[in-house]
């Protein structure tokens, strides 16, 4: 993100790339071995029940590549962390996660249960010693960077700021605040798919539980970027994300005389927001970044930081005004609107999962699912978005995806392979005996895209920019 600017040849003039990335590490290190030792736990007291003598001999060889795997991981981490950026998986890395996926997969596939609950059990070693790996790996460089210079204690509310010598000014979170955020939602993903696998819980309980952490993590997994560029006037709004969470605006701020805190007065301005505003339109900025998640009510006045440096650098005026509810209705009706949809959509998913028959025992066809089910909850709740709130502003499409597959376009390719899996299991595809053997893994698929699209929407509420005229 701060490390990839649009013009190779700029120099930094001021700011520092990555501020206070040594303090990230503690939490991120912290995270990993939690879920590292919490999923070899499970795993192990599942693997006693079997003296089998050639199985631990398996786990071990597992255990020492997932931690050779997890030290070398570190690498990009602290990366990440130093150049405050979004963690994008490399070629190695995607490959390596396939053919676990693959392999579990195969697993699950097994017909004999008993095995493949031992199999399955087996293969979340490797994922296990892989966070216990990179969190080992991330403790002792943080060490080491910290005996070669001191550390300068940061402030998770503060933004950090950077100038180039193009005019272009950055202004993001501090890694501090958006790495651990960032990295724990991996760790949410990973927990959702082996809650799902590995609990021994009514299907119900299993199911919401692994859709409550897959979704959270799928929209906790994102950075976010403002660049200012002021020679051309644009404000550029970059949220980076997985499958169909990353948004782009790029906002012309010529229209535009000033940068308003609009406050909402029933609140006592405890409710505000920031806008730009025109002769003939206003826009709201995204609250995920003019409210900081542990920002106090002083933090989020009109003189913080980023309202400030977008005054300096575009030459707006400063403005503070108090609306009533009515005054707001163009700001408070879209996104009381997506509130309203995203929590029906949960609600609704989990009623469907607690009454709804569900697949009795895990099987390969709900796994397809699961991964199905994330690739296009986001497209969906896009679009559930601008019908709810048609103000919301279009993201721009990167240029890099316009000539490949969407998300959206593979989840539903999985999706489709997933009930004609489950629907060859009877041999007959057009029978209703085929369709009622179906019908639990369809009912498991209404429930988890239900309350993944929810968990979506409330996120892109929050995310999103605001249009209206004035």
């Amino acid at each position: 993100m701060q490390v990839s600017p649009s013009h190779s040849q700029r120099q930094l003039v001021s700011g520092k790339v990555g501020w206070g990335w040594r303090q990230a590490t503690y939490p991120i290190s912290a995270n990993f071995l939690f879920a590292g030792f919490l999923i070899l736990i499970v795993t192990i007291a599942q693997l006693v029940k079997i003296s089998e003598p050639s199985l631990f001999a398996i786990a071990s060889i597992l255990l020492i590549v997932g931690l050779a795997i997890g030290i070398y991981t570190a690498k990009s981490v602290v990366h990440v962390c130093r150049q405050n950026s979004d963690y994008l998986f490399s070629q190695s890395q995607l490959i390596g996660i396939t053919i676990y996926w693959l392999v579990l997969i195969t697993g699950l596939s097994i017909s004999s249960e008993d095995f493949a609950k031992i199999f399955v059990a087996m293969w979340w070693i490797l994922p296990a010693t892989v966070f216990i790996g990179i969190a080992s790996s991330l403790t002792w460089r943080s060490r080491q960077a910290k005996k070669k210079q001191s550390i300068k204690p940061v402030s998770a509310d503060v933004l950090n700021i950077i100038t180039y010598s193009d005019q272009t000014v950055l202004v993001s979170p501090l890694a501090l605040s958006q790495q651990p955020r960032q990295f724990n939602s991996l760790v949410l993903i990973v927990f959702g798919f082996f809650f799902w696998t590995m609990l021994d819980l009514s299907t119900s309980i299993r199911a919401i539980a692994a859709i409550a952490f897959t979704a959270s993590g799928l929209t906790g997994f994102f950075t976010w970027q403002a660049q200012l560029r002021s020679p051309e006037k644009i404000l550029h709004l970059r949220f980076s994300g997985l499958w169909g969470i990353t948004a782009e605006y790029a906002i012309d701020l010529r229209p535009f005389s000033s940068l308003s805190v609009v406050k909402l007065q029933e609140s006592d301005g405890e409710l505000s927001w920031m806008q730009l505003s025109g002769n003939n339109s206003q826009i709201t900025l995204p609250l995920a970044m003019t409210i900081l998640p542990s920002a106090t009510k002083e933090d989020a006045n009109p003189n913080n930081q980023l309202g400030q440096t977008i005054r300096e650098e575009f030459h707006l005026a400063k403005q503070e005004t108090e609306r009533d509810s009515l005054g707001l209705a163009d700001v408070l009706l879209p996104q009381g609107a997506g509130i309203l949809a995203g929590t029906a959509l949960i609600i609704l998913g989990i009623f469907l999962l607690f009454i709804l028959p569900l697949p009795a025992k895990i099987t390969a066809e709900s796994a397809i699912a699961w991964l199905g089910v994330c690739l296009v909850s986001p497209a969906i709740a896009r679009f559930f978005l601008q019908l709810v709130a048609p103000n919301s502003l279009q993201s721009d499409r990167p240029k890099s995806i316009k000539n490949h597959l969407q998300p959206w376009e593979i989840g539903t390719a999985i999706l489709l392979i997933s009930a004609f899996l489950s629907a060859q299991t009877t041999g007959k595809i057009t029978s209703l005996a085929t369709l009622n053997q179906s019908l639990p893994l369809l009912e498991l698929i209404a429930g988890w895209l239900s309350i993944s699209i929810g968990v979506c929407i409330l996120a892109f509420v929050r995310r999103t920019p605001l249009w209206h005229s004035s």
